[in-house]
């Protein structure tokens, strides 16, 4: 039985990938689990903590194949605990006196937190590989529109000329920060919750620390100063990361999703043949990538929300508060992921229309560039004057549905103190972008940097 709809055989890869559902399958999980407590065995064998024979075995049976799950789940119904019906079958397998020495000093929730560690190791490092690799299929927008004109648009309305390929920098300059923010805080969230009960190691004597180090080493994790049992930052930390990921992508796709409308059309995602976008409405091209990716931020932000609710754990642990982990992060990277395949998807086949861009750069007949008539005006009047002149003058030409450069040469005076020539220039748009090619110059010498 299927119920929630990241297992939905028909729709799971809308809002998810198959890699990312795979690292958090249930038994990729419980897989972590016993990974933890083989590490564990090992270094309590190395530490003759236990004796070696005992952890080698251990260590050879720690497999996920040889788990009766339907009895996990039996021992789980009458005790009522997380781990020991995992523990029973496990010792089960193993089918010897040394099965005794498995979990020594060890307590639920360090097998539990280190194994999701190593689970969001693992997802970790797909959403940086996604991360670099949707900036290296878009780059190539820098470049190639990098002088193509088009409106900028302030409070949903134009503004002044900017180009595509500064728009496209801007998107690739955000989505380069957060895996900057991906890579700077992977040292400090991917650690080790080898702590014992109350975080005092006390169940391994004077070799606690050791044991924790070399426990990480094995295991490819980092060790932590201080035990984080009750304090869960680090898993807050990450799902603000998916938090913010999942906001920039969603920030992307609303806008192309808004400058792809009939009336703008200046961009839209890659059609392909046999895509449908209405039951009833044969003409239609929907833009499910971008809505895909704008459904799916908000259902990230409301989990790592979650998150940050669950860092208030009492004492020395609480499960009230903690386990609400357990339900949110296999949750958040998949559907973090399907967002960024959907992003992925749109900018490596983006459909751009730089005629279309073009033609709206004129529909408001000059008015998109009243800051640069008003710098003319200002060559030979205070600007304040040179301001109100061409307020005035937009508020006919948009009343009228004429052209500014007429409004203004029908102003008092304006036309005794400069040429309509001088205005008709100043009024073209591809001779206003400013800096706009070398923002998009800048933006892709620093991906490039990154994603080398």
């Amino acid at each position: 039985m299927s119920v929630h709809f990241l297992d939905n055989s028909v729709f799971q890869d809308s809002v998810s990938t198959p890699r990312m559902r795979a690292v958090f399958d249930e038994m990729a999980v419980f897989q972590s689990w016993l990974d933890v407590e083989r590490a564990i065995a090992l270094v309590s064998g190395e530490l003759g903590i236990i004796p070696q024979s005992a952890a080698e075995r251990i260590a050879a049976h720690a497999t996920i194949d040889g788990i009766d799950l339907e009895a996990v789940k039996a021992h789980g119904k009458v005790t009522s605990h997380s781990l020991l019906g995992l523990l029973k079958e496990f010792r089960r397998v193993i089918a010897h006196d040394d099965a005794r020495y498995v979990h020594w000093g060890a307590t639920t929730q360090d097998i539990v937190d280190t194994g999701m560690m190593l689970v969001l190791r693992n997802a970790y490092a797909i959403i940086e590989e996604q991360l670099a690799e949707t900036l290296r299929h878009a780059r190539p927008l820098l470049a190639t529109y990098r002088d193509t004109v088009m409106v900028g648009r302030t409070h949903g309305g134009h503004a002044l000329p900017i180009t595509f390929g500064m728009k496209a920098a801007i998107w690739l300059d955000e989505l380069g920060r957060q895996l900057e923010r991906w890579r700077a805080a992977r040292e400090r969230i991917l650690v080790v919750g080898i702590v014992g009960a109350v975080g005092t190691m006390a169940s391994w004597g004077d070799q606690g620390f050791a044991l924790q180090h070399r426990a990480a080493e094995i295991l490819g994790l980092g060790t932590p100063i201080a035990p984080w049992a009750s304090a869960r930052d680090r898993i807050a930390e990450v799902a603000t990361l998916c938090a913010l990921t999942s906001g920039t992508a969603s920030r992307i796709a609303k806008e192309i999703y808004n400058l792809s409308k009939t009336e703008v059309r200046e961009i839209e995602e890659p059609f392909t043949k046999g895509k449908v976008g209405s039951s009833t409405m044969p003409h239609k091209r929907n833009p499910v990538h971008t809505e895909w990716s704008i459904v799916l931020d908000r259902l990230i932000r409301a989990d790592a929300g979650v998150a940050l609710e669950a860092m208030g754990v009492e004492n020395e642990r609480d499960a009230s508060h903690w386990k609400a982990e357990w339900v949110i992060m296999p949750e958040l990277f998949p559907m973090l992921s399907g967002s960024l395949a959907h992003l992925d998807a749109t900018l490596s086949g983006l459909w751009v229309h730089p005629e279309r861009m073009a033609a709206n750069t004129h529909m408001l007949k000059g008015l998109l560039l009243s800051e640069r008539a008003m710098f003319v005006l200002a060559e030979s009047m205070p600007l304040p004057e040179a301001h109100e002149t061409v307020y005035q003058a937009s508020v006919r030409a948009f009343d009228n549905d004429t052209a500014l450069v007429d409004e203004l040469m029908a102003e008092d005076g304006v036309a005794d103190k400069c040429d309509r020539a001088r205005i008709e220039e100043a009024l073209d748009p591809a001779s206003y972008t400013g800096v706009a090619g070398e923002i998009a110059d800048r933006v892709g010498a620093r991906i490039d940097a990154l994603v080398k």
